[in-house]
């Protein structure tokens, strides 16, 4: 409305992390949630609260590695539970990241699953989100059984996960990156950075409601 910009925090490194790759979200309770990949206590990243009714920062969480993940590189998202999820790149048991939930209501952070590799997935970029049907949906940029990525569902409110695809080269694409979103028809639309016909990539569909993927278009590196 004024057009006037104002810095509210220069992150620091170990008092308050360094290098946020993902983006804010604002949950509920009107504050903004973020995380930085590197920095913190442990140098592997924090989860931060920001209050832009008072200004204030307040880090919540050092990620330390095996325990909690290390090096988140997406956002973290609201779920219809009030809770916050997110994924780490690294860390976790396996070093191969992890899916985890914060309590902004209690501070509390849950690790809720270790990616390790082929069964899972490894190496999470991107951020989850949530379809209609409750559950949240991502992928990972490596693992599964060719090794190239995999695309799975997350029930918060069973804790379960369940792989739905394995990325496999030509013909559904390899290394996703990015995230999901879901369209007004109902489906989930994504894209691979590899892969596909011509090994540029794809852009797909998935509709959660028959596990079905689809690959609508192979980039070539002319559309």
């Amino acid at each position: 409305s004024t057009s006037t910009y104002t810095k509210k925090l220069d992150f620091d490194g170990a008092a308050n992390g360094q290098y946020p790759q993902g983006s804010l979200m604002e949950a509920a309770n009107g504050k903004l949630y973020g995380m930085t990949y590197q920095g913190g206590t442990n140098n592997f990243g924090v989860l931060f609260e920001y209050d832009p009714s008072t200004s204030t920062y307040t880090k919540k969480l050092d990620f330390d590695g095996a325990a909690n993940g290390s090096n988140p590189s997406g956002s973290l998202m609201e779920a219809a539970n009030g809770k916050l999820y997110g994924m780490t790149l690294q860390g976790g048991t396996t070093n191969q990241g992890v899916l985890f939930e914060y309590d902004p209501s209690t501070s509390t952070y849950t690790k809720k699953l270790d990616f390790d590799g082929a069964a899972k997935g490894s190496y999470p970029s991107g951020s989850l989100m949530e379809a209609a049907n409750g559950k949240l949906y991502g992928m990972t940029v490596q693992g599964g059984t060719s090794g190239l990525g995999v695309l799975f569902e997350y029930d918060p409110t069973t804790s379960t996960y369940s792989k739905k695809l394995d990325f496999d080269v030509a013909a559904n694409g390899q290394y996703p990156r990015g995230s999901l979103m879901e369209a007004a028809n109902g489906k989930l639309y994504g894209m691979t950075s590899d892969g596909g016909t011509n090994s540029a990539g794809v852009l797909f569909e998935y509709d959660p409601s028959t596990s079905t993927y689809t690959k609508k278009l192979d980039y070539n590196g002319t559309n």
